[in-house]
């Protein structure tokens, strides 16, 4: 159901007082604003002033109302959007129970225990949430549950308001009618592949890969790479990416397979094949190479330049090696405080477009410095 846009128009501030005395100044600049704010509340939220409004109109320094804002926001009256505006919290939001809704992340346990990104990406929404008074509900789940109603069934079991569903799987889209069935509203985020609901926001790596390329080939004189791609997954939108970077920028490229042969040997194989470079754009099989193999993965990233697409993978068992590797990285505290930040504003159920997260590029970085041991 559409939320109403966020409302601007606020009653003047009340006339400038004196507030001289530095030791009373922020708690008395406190009372005038927490009256102010209580007093322009409506039932949903609206934009407040910004904190240099304040300042120049109370005639204070901006370090002094920025610590005001910091108070109204532990109170739960405000909260300050980085690189944005201030929003003035709607009468929903119950601040005796502490708790602005409930959001379900479902989550597919196989890759939340095998794969470094999608893991960042709950541990940081969840810290981000419950900081920002909300509560959370993860919800593990399997492709059965995802088809036959049984998820749809344990959110709303949950008594959850919004549904955050990261990467969803091909299978999402029954899931998703069974919620909208149940008046349950869903934001989707979307990552390394074409998602199959529309998707709020995205996780993109399209703009690092190009620019790893661009500098492997005009910094390393890099003119062809080794693609590493596991014959019993099927080609990903992130996939098709690269190629078409490497034919835009004329970079040859040659595949090897892995076709569930031994990890080790087929790893040792890469380690002596005479090539400038390795290319793994899959994050499930250099995954299964780190849990199975860890000992001859880093033997292979000592002996080749080696990138991962999809971001730094841990370590199962092992210490992570200190070695340098390509990387595209997402900023997975910025992606939380975007997607938060939207929902305590409410911008996150407009229709606007799509929000997208840029991946950056990191090239021959230490591995210990991204990845983690687990």
């Amino acid at each position: 159901m559409p939320r109403k846009k966020i409302s601007r128009s606020l009653s003047a501030l009340p006339k400038a007082l004196r507030l001289d005395d530095a030791l009373h100044k922020t708690g008395r600049l406190v009372e005038i604003l927490r009256r102010v704010a209580i007093k322009n509340q409506l039932a949903e939220p609206r934009v407040f002033y910004s904190v240099r409004n304040i300042a120049q109109h109370f005639r204070v320094t901006l370090s002094t109302a920025a610590r005001v804002y910091h108070q109204l926001e532990r109170e739960g009256l405000l909260t300050r959007v980085r690189g944005s505006k201030t929003v003035l919290q709607g009468q929903h939001f119950d601040r005796r129970t502490g708790v602005r809704a409930f959001v379900g992340l479902p989550a597919s346990l196989s890759a939340f225990v095998t794969l470094q990104p999608y893991r960042l990406f709950f541990i940081k929404i969840r810290r981000e949430l419950r900081l920002r008074g909300f509560a959370t509900a993860m919800v593990f789940t399997d492709k059965k549950e995802t088809t036959n109603g049984i998820l749809s069934e344990r959110l709303k079991s949950y008594e959850i308001d919004t549904v955050l569903w990261f990467q969803p799987p091909r299978e999402a889209r029954e899931t998703a009618a069974r919620l909208a069935d149940l008046g349950l509203r869903l934001i989707g985020i979307a990552h390394e592949q074409s998602p199959p609901i529309p998707c709020r926001y995205e996780i993109s790596r399209d703009n690092a890969i190009r620019t790893l390329l661009t500098q492997w080939k005009q910094r390393h004189a890099i003119e062809e790479v080794t693609l590493v791609r596991w014959k019993e997954h099927r080609l990903t939108g992130l996939e098709e990416v690269l190629e078409n970077a490497l034919d835009e920028l004329e970079i040859g490229s040659s595949t090897i397979w892995f076709d569930d042969q031994p990890s080790a040997s087929f790893l040792h194989s890469l380690e002596k094949m005479n090539t400038p470079a390795l290319v793994f754009s899959s994050a499930s099989l250099i995954s299964k190479f780190c849990f199975r193999a860890p000992r001859a993965v880093t033997d292979l990233l000592r002996a080749q330049r080696v990138a991962f697409l999809n971001g730094p993978v841990s370590m199962p068992f092992a210490k992570v090696p200190d070695v340098r590797v390509d990387l595209t990285v997402v900023d997975w505290q910025l992606v939380a405080e975007g997607i938060v930040n939207d929902l305590i504003s409410q911008e996150a159920f407009q229709q606007t477009g799509r929000t997208v997260f840029e991946a950056e590029a990191k090239l021959r970085v230490p591995l210990s410095d991204f990845a983690q041991s687990i």
